[in-house]
């Protein structure tokens, strides 16, 4: 058990690392986007489809990688940067769409394990009293890498095009996995107490949890923000280019108040559910989402239409931290907490395969130009999935304060 605050933010640190390397592979498509188009001839449907894959490998990948997790540790991360880091040396080397499709599928396959098997590490290794403010760092990795890509990546690609982004980001992934292997946690075993990690168990463990109401209005809510997390991600940029008169560098750079906001959410996020809660943080982050979004299509001016992608970034982050922490809440044991959030991650295809895609599939049908309605109906799609993730969030709070639970609190090494 980490008792130390330094000991703390290594481990967080290394996790983060990874998550930014994770983060920066996500957010290449929109900045290679008008190469693929206008050299290699693919559509607007064909570029969404590669986050697509990205995604649905992230999120079925997790869940088996939290299973192996459970028995390898954090050893299950090293694998994952390797993979990671693979998938964008083969996208490198690649001209044509099959390989291109395949490079992304090994991208999302390795960064499936970061989130699952981090979360466990966190909750297992790190004191009761620091896993909320471990979580706001760690979480913090994603919209670092969001703004690392899109402030640096559009130079390189000015440089040397697609290749060179791609081959630069698996360098950094290689080298972010190469620190994460330096910290003694992440090179351990697993440390519960007493778990029973035998594969038998853990399928059983996902079997009884994947019943528990709480963990679907979770998944709901989870649903709702990876949407609007990927969707606003891949498209933002061209909207800003296509309707708003901005050139593709600079909507880029302007994105990356995206990303800003999201390192700050997942600090405010984890301070928020300290002070407020973990389910009435949920509800009202999903709410103040919703809004941001469906307003986007609609705002003229490109700073008023930046303060709303903004706001969504720091909420889709915030939202984070309690939806991670309230998993040891729902699991009996605590050697199912990455399983765990490897089933919620499981279902995110839902989401993180049609969000980005249906998107494109609409300005293929409505258009992309000036006076089109392509964009107006690709926000309100992701407005849509929010208006799910809010409602879930309301019936959240609601079967909270009657009581409702999903199982015996979990309780950690040091409880």
């Amino acid at each position: 058990m980490i008792a130390t605050k330094g000991k703390t933010f290594q481990l967080a640190l290394a996790l983060t690392s990874l998550t930014v390397a994770s983060s920066m592979a996500l957010t290449l498509m929109p900045i290679v986007t008008a190469e693929l188009k206008d050299d290699l001839g693919l559509s607007a449907s064909q570029i969404g489809l590669l986050t697509s894959v990205f995604m649905v490998t992230f999120a079925l990948g997790a869940l088996p990688m939290g299973l192996l997790g459970a028995r390898w540790g954090g050893r299950t991360l090293l694998l994952g940067g390797l993979l990671l880091a693979a998938g964008l040396i083969l996208f490198a080397v690649s001209r044509s769409y099959p390989w291109f499709m395949v490079g992304r599928l090994l991208q999302g396959t390795g960064a499936s394990a970061f989130v699952p098997v981090s979360n466990a590490l966190i909750a297992q290794s790190v004191d009761s009293r620091r896993r909320d403010w471990a979580l706001g760092v760690f979480g913090s990795g994603t919209g670092l890498g969001v703004v690392v890509a899109l402030l640096v990546m559009p130079s390189i690609h000015k440089a040397g095009g697609y290749r060179a982004v791609f081959l630069a980001t698996a360098g950094v992934a290689l080298f972010f996995t190469l620190l994460a292997a330096l910290n003694s946690v992440v090179r351990s075993r697993p440390s519960a107490r007493g778990a029973d990690v035998s594969l038998g168990s853990l399928l059983r463990g996902i079997g009884a949890i994947a019943l528990n109401r709480r963990l679907f209005l979770l998944i709901l809510i989870n649903i709702g923000v990876t949407a609007n997390f990927v969707g606003l991600l891949t498209w933002t940029p061209s909207f800003l280019h296509d309707q708003r008169g901005a050139g593709l560098a600079l909507a880029a750079y302007l994105t990356a108040g995206l990303g800003v906001a999201q390192i700050f959410g997942n600090i405010g996020g984890a301070a928020a559910m300290a002070r407020w809660g973990k389910p009435f943080v949920l509800a009202a982050g999903m709410i103040v989402l919703l809004v941001a979004v469906a307003l986007i299509p609609f705002i003229p001016w490109v700073a008023v239409v930046l303060v709303c992608v903004v706001v969504a970034g720091f909420i889709t982050m915030a939202l984070f931290p309690p939806v991670l922490g309230s998993i040891p809440e729902i699991v009996p044991r605590m050697e199912q907490v990455g399983p765990a959030g490897g089933f919620i991650n499981l279902v995110n295809p839902v989401s993180t395969l049609l969000a980005p895609w249906l998107f494109g599939v609409l300005l293929d049908a409505y258009g992309t130009a000036e006076g089109q309605r392509g964009y107006l109906w690709g926000y309100e799609l992701l407005a849509l999935f929010a208006l799910v993730g809010a409602t879930a969030g309301v019936i959240y709070v609601i079967f909270g304060r009657r009581g409702g639970h999903g199982g015996p609190r979990s309780q950690g090494p040091d409880e």
